[in-house]
């Protein structure tokens, strides 16, 4: 199976429209990609995503490599001034494990939260492995022993019998409607992503018919996009 990396701006843009069009349900992410063109101080900037001056940010580089946060480049609960000084001291060096000029970042709301949750979805030709945890955050490798995993066969529906595994051990406050969540990302990451991770906060969001996870930082690594032929 052919397969591109994408940026996590790219998967969270897509997640967010196909969620809506195949489920029903908008995802509340807010997301901003900045590049060496962006000027901070233009009225334009504010006006296309008026949350960049009304709430605390996060501002990480998007640049399709991993442990950004173990190497220091995510910053959080920082204003706009604050994010475009973060974003100039590191536009076009080279760090981290960038393997060259950083020169694309992403920038969200900052929403405090305590603990969070690690679904990562992969297809294979037969099938998609599913794997869960309760663990998320930069620590996901250290603790994998608690990561749950179950396998989708490929036109098989994904049913609450099958998810019931990965959210075997949460609180029943909100196991249902992480369950809900879980199923509602399968519906939409199959028909596009050959794989996809998320990691989002753990606390809920009153959002339509269900309640959804806040996902304040939804796809924190996103890289496999089907290439169609």
């Amino acid at each position: 199976m052919a397969r591109k990396k994408i940026r996590e701006y790219d998967s969270k843009r897509l997640l967010k429209e196909h969620f809506k069009r195949l489920c029903s349900r908008e995802l509340p992410i807010k997301s901003a990609q900045v590049t060496e063109s962006t000027d901070f101080n233009e009225v334009q900037l504010a006006q296309k995503e008026p949350w960049l001056s009304s709430c605390k940010l996060v501002v990480k580089p998007d640049m399709l490599f991993r442990k950004r946060g173990k190497s220091g480049l995510v910053a959080l609960n920082l204003d706009l001034a604050q994010v475009a000084t973060f974003v100039k001291e590191r536009l076009g060096k080279e760090m981290g494990g960038c393997k060259g000029p950083i020169t694309t970042f992403i920038v969200e709301p900052f929403i405090p939260h305590n603990e969070e949750f690690y679904l990562n979805i992969m297809s294979e030709r037969l099938g998609c492995n599913i794997n869960f945890s309760e663990c998320g955050g930069i620590e996901i490798e250290e603790n994998w022993d608690k990561v749950k995993t179950i396998y989708v066969p490929t036109g098989v529906s994904f049913t609450s019998e099958m998810c019931a595994p990965l959210v075997a051990t949460l609180p029943l406050e909100v196991k249902g409607e992480i369950e809900e969540f879980i199923k509602s990302v399968f519906v939409s990451v199959a028909c596009f992503f050959c794989w996809l991770l998320l990691v989002f906060a753990g606390f809920l969001l009153c959002l339509g018919a269900f309640r959804l996870p806040s996902l304040a930082f939804v796809c924190a690594v996103c890289g496999g996009l089907r290439a169609l032929a």
